[in-house]
């Protein structure tokens, strides 16, 4: 246990760190980007006898032993082994050569094939298309088992890039007709690529729309619109073209689709075409669309071009999107000042989103009178607001009545929160803050001195939601060792089971051990999932990384049984994607003592050990703040625009990226482990330095380090779990909580003993990073 304020953030100087950061993010960007498999932590599927693990090791197991290869068999499958190992980790050069090596040993038959297979996708992979024709075509003479539709598509994409798209058609129809769902798909996007590429305009569009009507990702629909814009065009069709390119610069302007649409757009424009100019209207939803995607810079500009376009936006909703992108830059003081005249609109959207500019602006101030009448003010209206989006404007309503009661609690009128919070949780029953007000009500009356009624109503929470929290704070209220154990039971690896287990050993009881995970029988092994693995097996040991990847998700997405679950997740591990064997072991497998390892993956290792290293803070709590933050997904994306790993809004990137000497190119690159990584890491630990403690960092990196900047000078000197609960933001204190239980789960996994101190004093913040 760690006694008093200490933390586990590893303060090292701050000059030095940076320069650590800086020179791994240099090394890291010279690398492929392409991850390779967790390296610490055993294979769960090792134990019980994967049916691909033996035949993928083997590859490895022959180019370790040259020794081996004194007959051309051994030197070609140790070359091949080699060459397989290096395309997955990502460094196709090596891979080349060594399966040049494996078709020089050994030119024909399967070896030789699956040599030949492995020079013309690494050769693919360095975009040098021309020269990979000729292995892939050798590749499919006799092409190795089940990958015949996988090897077309790969040698039609050659030939397309080769700029021979006539050839490639014949070769990706085929593929469209011989390979797993995947490949089909992606040869019939390929196919309708080809077709443009060789003139055929019309059957290229065709081809378009049926796809654009498949379900396919939303990557490739974006791509798919933008293809078909310029088909449309090309065949005069120029009222359709409009309408795409249109739509992808309006609805999506911050990807790269919706800025070369709207490239497009002003070159037709500069040609003459007055149509193709975007006016007011079509600059205000652009800058909506970038505010609710997390880009309140650009949203600004398009805000204050609005008016000034012809034709021009209306003016009032187009000030009131400008005033939220002025908050988004953390420039509220200027936003609230040209926000009052606005409060008194008659556009029930701009006026709403006015008052509640204006009520967070009193509630900062601590002027809570002012503050709760504005709140009530918009929670009573139900018009969209300008620039928040449908689904936000629904939200705030909800949100905005109780802030009005909460405030009360915040400022220290505990009877007037008791009766406004119950007030709340009584009209509003539905609401997912109704279980949040009755806990700040039972809090309101402990704060109030009314010991006896605040656990009676703790008491009454624990038969439902709350159970686990309920017990703990019964026990720890009155030591209650029997609540606490209870506690420990309910909440097995959740906060409040870590949190009890530290109080019973403050108070000398044995702690409650972490409750056995459930063990489930394997359900009956589906002969079709099974076929399909054994595709995505082959692909890997190719080292056909992507294809082989692509294969596992198709088959999670569709069809996996758990018995198959288990085989995805030992393939998905070997590949280096514990974000696919996370998802699949949290949605098919569950807890168990065969899948905590997938459950809580040493992902991106040893890439992640480097950054904590470099930026001075703790392993497993960057570890947890991923897997919370991103699933492990290095293109997940926000809907207010956070990117990456550690889920990095453009604007925090950019900041963290001067401060180390990146340019903005690099910055821009959010989506690749190189740089999100260290990046997260450094952001971490600058708030670890401010915060002085895990639970102020952590606090701050979901909510910015304003406000818990406020709430540690507030309540400095509060213990780590009364600190924590009166964390006002939801959406904040459940991040915190999972964040530090989920740490102590990796702890556990890694042999380490528990770190987390329910009593340890949390201090005020210090002066440092404030954005």
């Amino acid at each position: 246990m760690a006694g008093g304020a200490t933390t586990s953030l590893r303060h090292a100087g701050r000059h030095d760190r940076e320069g650590q950061v800086r020179g791994f993010i240099v090394h890291s960007a010279s690398r492929s980007g392409v991850a390779s498999p967790p390296a610490s932590g055993p294979d769960p599927g090792s134990r019980s006898g994967s049916r691909w693990r033996p035949a993928l090791a083997l590859l490895a197991l022959l180019a370790a032993a040259p020794a081996l290869a004194a007959e051309p068999l051994c030197e070609a499958l140790t070359a091949l082994g080699r060459s397989a190992e290096a395309l997955r980790r990502g460094d196709p050069a090596a891979s080349q050569l060594a399966a040049r090596q494996a078709r020089s040993a050994l030119p024909h038959g399967p070896i030789g094939a699956s040599a030949a297979a492995t020079q013309g996708l690494a050769l693919l992979a360095v975009e040098r298309p021309a020269e990979a024709i000729e292995p892939l075509r050798a590749a499919l003479v006799a092409p190795p088992g089940g990958l015949e539709g996988a090897l077309r598509l790969a040698l039609g994409r050659a030939l397309v890039g080769a700029g021979r798209p006539a050839e490639a058609l014949p070769v990706l129809a085929e593929a469209a007709q011989r390979g797993p769902a995947s490949v089909s798909l992606g040869a019939r996007w390929l196919e309708a690529e080809g077709l443009l590429a060789a003139g055929r305009v019309g059957p290229a569009a065709l081809r378009l729309e049926g796809l654009l009507g498949s379900g396919s990702d939303e990557a490739q629909a974006r791509r798919g619109r933008l293809l078909l814009a310029g088909a449309r065009r090309l065949a005069g069709r120029e009222e359709e073209a409009l309408v795409l390119y249109r739509g992808l610069a309006l609805d999506e302007p911050d990807r790269p689709e919706g800025a070369e649409a709207a490239a497009a757009l002003a070159g037709w424009a500069a040609a003459g075409g007055a149509r193709a100019r975007l006016g007011g209207e079509d600059r205000l939803r652009r800058a909506e669309r970038l505010l609710q995607r997390g880009r309140p810079a650009e949203a600004l500009a398009e805000a204050e071009l609005a008016p000034r376009s012809l034709p021009p936006a209306p003016a009032e909703p187009a000030a009131l999107v400008r005033l939220l992108a002025l908050a988004g830059l953390d420039r509220l003081a200027e936003a609230v000042e040209a926000a009052r005249p606005l409060a008194a609109s008659r556009h029930p959207g701009v006026r709403r989103g006015a008052l509640w500019l204006l009520a967070r602006a009193a509630s900062r101030a601590g002027q809570v009178e002012e503050a709760t009448s504005r709140y009530a003010q918009v929670a009573e209206g139900q018009a969209p607001v300008p620039g928040l989006g449908e689904r936000r404007s629904r939200e705030l309503g909800d949100e905005a009545a109780y802030l009005a009661a909460w405030l009360w609690y915040d400022t220290g009128d505990y009877p007037k929160a008791t009766a406004r919070l119950d007030a709340f949780a009584r009209s509003r029953p539905a609401s997912p803050r109704a279980d949040d007000a009755q806990w700040f009500a039972a809090w309101s009356m402990l704060r109030a001195g009314d010991r006896r009624g605040a656990l009676a109503r703790l008491s009454r929470l624990e038969r439902g939601p709350l159970a686990d929290a309920a017990l703990y704070w019964q026990g720890r209220l009155g030591g209650n060792r029997e609540r606490l154990r209870r506690a420990a039971l309910a909440a097995g690896d959740g906060w409040y089971g870590w949190l009890a287990r530290s109080r019973l050993a403050a108070l000398g009881a044995a702690p409650s051990p972490v409750p056995a995970v459930e063990l489930r029988p394997p359900g009956p092994l589906e002969a079709a999932p099974a076929g399909r693995l054994a595709v995505a097996a082959a692909l890997l040991s190719l080292g056909w990384r992507d294809a082989g990847v692509a294969a596992l998700e198709g088959l999670a997405q569709r069809g996996a049984s758990r018995a198959t679950a288990v085989e995805v997740c030992r393939l998905a591990t070997f590949a280096g994607e514990p974000a696919l064997a996370f998802r699949v072991a949290r949605d098919l497998l569950g807890q168990t003592q065969a899948s905590e390892r997938w459950l809580f993956p040493a992902a991106f290792e040893p890439e992640v050990a480097a950054s904590a290293r470099g930026a001075g803070v703790d392993e497993e709590l960057l570890l947890s703040l991923l897997r919370r933050e991103s699933a492990f997904r290095p293109e997940a994306r926000s809907l207010a625009g956070a990117v990456g790993l550690g889920q990095l809004l453009p604007r925090t990137a950019d900041r963290l990226g001067l401060l180390v000497g990146l340019s903005g190119a690099t910055v821009d690159g959010l989506d690749d482990p190189a740089t999100n990584l260290p990046l997260a890491a450094l952001y971490l630990g600058l708030l670890g330095e401010r915060f002085g403690s895990d639970a102020g960092a952590v606090a701050a990196y979901n909510a910015g380090p304003g406000p818990p900047a406020a709430w540690s000078a507030a309540r400095a000197g509060q213990l780590l779990d009364e600190w924590v609960e009166n964390i006002p933001y939801k959406e904040t204190r459940t991040y915190v909580k999972t964040v530090l239980s989920t740490r102590e789960v990796y702890r556990r996994l890694a042999g380490l003993p528990p770190l987390l101190d329910a009593a340890a004093p949390i201090p005020a913040a210090g002066a440092g990073v404030g954005f």
